[in-house]
């Protein structure tokens, strides 16, 4: 290959890159239209194949019937949920309405700070003229104090307004991709000079596969992580194991931190189910240890055994590869970036394979 080729190529992956990062939200809304159009493809394919009368299901029709069954799917999985936060927000309103004193809410409270002050004292995070009450009690009053009306209802309005985009331009590219599961690669593929198609094609042909794999093993990961815990958390008699399970599921896919945030919100959960029984601060200290201890457990297990055997064998990326990757992730993109880095680092890979694989890999290496 000459240096004006590499030169080019190079200047093309930079242009990319560049445009990808720059409209990096309608790069978000294609590619989850293209993982829904995937999860549908096999309904498709079957509706596909159904006659009636000697009359087979047009495209048109398979795509829509397909995509009103992904709909559906995602509002029956709300289904589920939001009737069980409402209860736990019943059960919160139901202490005041009901006449509970709160004073022994605050009792609890106060002995479980108590407690928290003595531990963090004797390791040595809080000096002896310190109390994590009044620490927390501080930031809560920043807080509060640097929100305004004007800006929360702006978020507000501005979050709704995203999030109704984001639906109408899913749903539509979805039943595009579902009739045509090409139209995006034959989109790419104009755009690419005609001496390097072929490369694109063989790109595209290894990093589709590379890529199915990896969404297939993060929706088979969440499913595996979220009945672990919500089984261990009903066998430790913690309220709403289910509701526990299922958020621990879906914030599974925020890599690392995912598990903590699903933790706080089990917790908070829990919490609130236990208020109407005037808990002591012995079961609530129990409490939280008990769901420490399954989520690091678990998570460990998560880290050190499925998560090399799922990816690690289909994609061939080593564990420490995802990890300083996801890593570098996080700190270029935040959380979205952390998502799609292992997808997006096994197409650099394939693309500099491809391109560069004669200095970069051994011959017997790009064969394979």
């Amino acid at each position: 290959m000459s240096n004006k080729n590499i030169l080019a190529i190079i200047i093309f992956l930079g242009i990319l890159v560049f445009l990808g990062y720059l409209f990096y939200n309608v790069l978000i809304f294609i590619l989850l239209s293209i993982i829904f159009a995937s999860v549908g493809s096999p309904l498709m394919q079957l509706l596909q194949k159904i006659k009636i009368r000697n009359c087979a299901c047009s495209t048109s029709l398979a795509a829509g019937i397909t995509l009103l069954a992904l709909v559906g799917l995602i509002m029956l999985c709300f289904y589920i949920l939001i009737p069980l936060v409402m209860y736990e927000v019943e059960a919160v309103a139901r202490i005041f309405r009901e006449g509970n004193d709160p004073a022994l809410y605050t009792q609890a409270l106060g002995n479980w700070l108590h407690q928290a002050d003595f531990f963090l004292r004797e390791h040595g995070f809080l000096s002896n003229n310190e109390h994590i009450g009044d620490i927390l009690l501080i930031q809560m009053k920043s807080f509060i104090g640097s929100i305004s009306i004007s800006s929360v209802i702006g978020n507000i309005i501005s979050f709704a307004g995203a999030l109704l985009i984001l639906l109408f331009s899913v749903i539509f590219l979805t039943f595009f991709a579902l009739k045509d599961k090409e139209i995006f690669f034959k989109m790419v593929r104009s755009a690419i000079p005609v001496s390097f198609r072929e490369n694109y094609d063989r790109i595209l042909e290894q990093s589709k596969v590379q890529v199915v794999r990896y969404f297939y093993g993060v929706f088979l990961d969440n499913i595996i992580f979220g009945i672990a815990i919500g089984v261990a958390c009903y066998f430790a008699n913690i309220p709403n194991a289910l509701l526990i399970g299922f958020l621990a599921g879906i914030f599974n896919i925020i890599p690392y931190i995912g598990p903590f945030i699903a933790m706080g919100l089990g917790l908070a959960i829990s919490i609130t189910s236990l208020l109407p029984h005037n808990p002591s601060a012995e079961i609530l200290s129990l409490l939280f240890w008990k769901l420490a201890i399954i989520f690091a457990i678990l998570k460990a297990v998560d880290a050190f055994v499925l998560t090399p055997i799922i990816f690690g064998k289909s994609m061939k990326i080593h564990p420490i590869e995802i990890f300083i990757i996801i890593l570098l992730a996080g700190y270029i993109g935040g959380i979205t970036a952390m998502i799609f880095a292992v997808p997006a680092y096994s197409m650099l890979r394939i693309i500099i394979k491809e391109f560069f694989g004669s200095y970069y890999f051994d011959k017997e290496s790009i064969e394979h």
